[in-house]
C-alpha cells in the first residue's frame, strides 16, 4: 500500500504544517506528562488525576461559549490565542510545586487544548467547500497521527533519561510547539466572521437536539480511544499469556494503517445519509473486535498473538470508519456561519469519552474480564445503530432550525 498525502498548496498547507508541528510536541508531551507530574513535580497519582479531571470538566462547559465566540470573531483567531495560551500555560508548569498551583495553570492549559480542535476542524471548513472539506479534515488527521507517533518516541526518549533536565527540556519543547503552531496559524487566511457579515444572532447549536443527539452518539463511540490506550494493554498484561511486546505491534499496526487509509474511507461520508451508515459499520466492527479479545482470556502462545492481531484489525477498521462518519456527520449538519460553535460542540463527545475512559476500561476489562469485553460491545451497538434514524431526523429539522436563528 502506497501512502499518499496530498497537501494543498495555500492557507491550508499552512494548517497542515502547524498541526504537524503541534502533533510532534503533544505526541511527547502525553506520553509522559503523568510521569512528569508525579515524579518531577512531586503530585501524587490521586492529585494529579483530580486535578487533570476538574480541568477538563471545565473545558467541556466553555466548549460552546468559546466556539461561539470564534464564529463572531474569527476562527482563526481564537486558534491562535487558544495555541498561544496553551503555549505559555505549558511554561508555567515549570513554576508548580503543589497542587492548588498545578489546578490553575491545568484549566487554562487543558481547556486551550481540548477545544482547539473542534475551532480547528471550523477554520478548515471555513477555508474549503464541497468534498475538499472532508478530504481536507482526514488528511488534517493522517498528519497529526504522524506527529503524534513521532512526538511518542521522543517522550519514549525523556522517560528512559528520567531525570529532572529531560523533563523541563519536554516542558519546553511543548511549549515551543505550541506557540509555533499559532504563529504558523497565522498565516492562514481569515475565515470571515459573522461580525464581518454584520450577522447578529445568539448561540444555535444548544437548540438544535438532532445535533446534540448525534453528539452524544459520537461520543460513545470516541470510546474506542480508551480500548487500544487503556483498555487492551491492561487486558493483555492482566489476563493473557501475550507477550507484552504485542502492545507495541498493534500500535504500530493501528498508526500505518490510518495513514494509509483514513482518506480512502472518508471519501464514503460526503453525504449525511452514508455517514450515519459509517457510524453503523464502525458500531458493529466496534463490537465485533470486543468479542474477539474476549477469546484472547487466558490464552498463551502464538494462538493469543494471532487472535490478538486480528481483534486489533477489526478495532483499527472500526476506529477509520469512526472518524469518517464523525467528520460527515459533523460537517454535513453544521450550518454555513456556525462551523465555531458546532465544531466545538461536537467535541465535547470525544472529550467527555476521552474523561472517562480510563475509569470505564480498567473497571470492565480488567475487573470484570470477559463479562466487561461483552458489555462494550453492548455499549459500542448502542451507540451506533440509532444514528441512521437521528441523522434522518437532524435532516428534516433542518430547515425548521434555520426560520428560527
Amino acid at each position: 500500500m502506497t501512502l499518499r498525502l496530498r497537501l494543498p498548496s495555500g492557507p491550508l498547507a499552512e494548517m497542515h504544517l502547524a498541526t504537524l508541528v503541534l502533533a510532534v510536541g503533544s505526541g511527547a508531551w502525553f506520553t509522559c506528562w503523568a510521569i512528569f507530574f508525579t515524579r518531577s513535580v512531586g503530585l501524587s497519582a490521586t492529585e494529579f488525576g483530580v486535578g487533570v479531571t476538574v480541568a477538563g470538566l471545565l473545558a467541556l462547559v466553555l466548549g460552546t461559549p468559546l466556539g461561539y465566540l470564534a464564529d463572531r470573531v474569527g476562527t482563526r483567531e481564537v486558534l491562535v490565542c487558544l495555541g498561544l495560551l496553551q503555549g505559555l500555560a505549558t511554561l508555567c508548569y515549570l513554576m508548580v510545586s503543589g497542587f492548588w498551583l498545578f489546578l490553575a495553570v491545568s484549566v487554562v492549559a487543558v481547556t486551550a487544548q481540548r477545544v482547539a480542535p473542534g475551532i480547528r476542524v471550523a477554520v478548515i471548513s471555513g477555508l474549503t467547500a464541497g468534498p475538499d472539506r472532508l478530504r481536507s479534515i482526514s488528511t488534517n488527521r493522517v498528519i497529526l497521527n504522524i506527529g503524534l507517533t513521532v512526538g511518542s518516541a521522543l517522550g519514549a526518549l525523556v522517560l528512559t533519561l528520567d531525570n529532572r533536565v529531560a523533563y523541563v527540556a519536554l516542558v519546553v519543547l511543548y511549549s515551543a510547539a505550541n506557540l509555533a503552531a499559532g504563529a504558523l496559524t497565522l498565516r492562514v487566511a481569515h475565515v470571515p466572521s459573522l461580525a464581518d457579515q454584520g450577522v447578529k444572532r445568539g448561540m444555535r447549536v444548544l437548540r438544535d437536539r438532532p445535533f446534540l443527539t448525534i453528539t452524544l452518539l459520537s461520543g460513545v463511540l470516541a470510546l474506542n480511544w480508551g480500548v487500544l490506550d487503556t483498555g487492551l494493554p491492561l487486558w493483555i498484561n492482566a489476563h493473557t499469556h501475550a507477550p507484552l511486546g504485542t502492545i507495541g505491534i498493534i500500535v504500530a499496526g493501528n498508526a500505518v494503517a490510518i495513514a494509509c487509509f483514513q482518506n480512502r474511507l472518508s471519501r464514503m461520508a460526503e453525504k449525511v445519509a452514508s455517514a450515519a451508515r459509517l457510524a453503523a459499520y464502525s458500531g458493529a466492527a466496534l463490537a465485533a473486535a470486543c468479542l474477539l479479545f474476549a477469546l484472547t482470556y487466558h490464552r498463551g502462545g502464538l494462538m493469543v498473538i494471532a487472535l490478538l492481531l486480528l481483534a486489533a484489525a477489526v478495532l483499527t477498521l472500526g476506529e477509520l470508519l469512526y472518524f469518517a462518519s464523525a467528520w460527515g456527520l459533523s460537517v454535513g449538519l453544521t450550518p454555513g456561519d456556525a462551523h465555531g460553535e458546532y465544531q466545538s460542540t461536537f467535541a465535547t463527545g470525544p472529550a467527555t469519552a476521552l474523561s472517562f475512559a480510563p475509569v470505564l476500561m480498567t473497571t470492565l476489562v480488567v475487573g470484570w474480564g470477559v463479562l466487561g469485553w461483552l458489555v462494550l460491545a453492548m455499549v459500542f451497538l448502542a451507540g451506533s445503530l440509532p444514528t441512521v434514524p437521528v441523522s434522518r431526523w437532524a435532516v428534516r429539522t433542518r430547515a425548521q432550525l434555520e426560520a428560527m436563528s
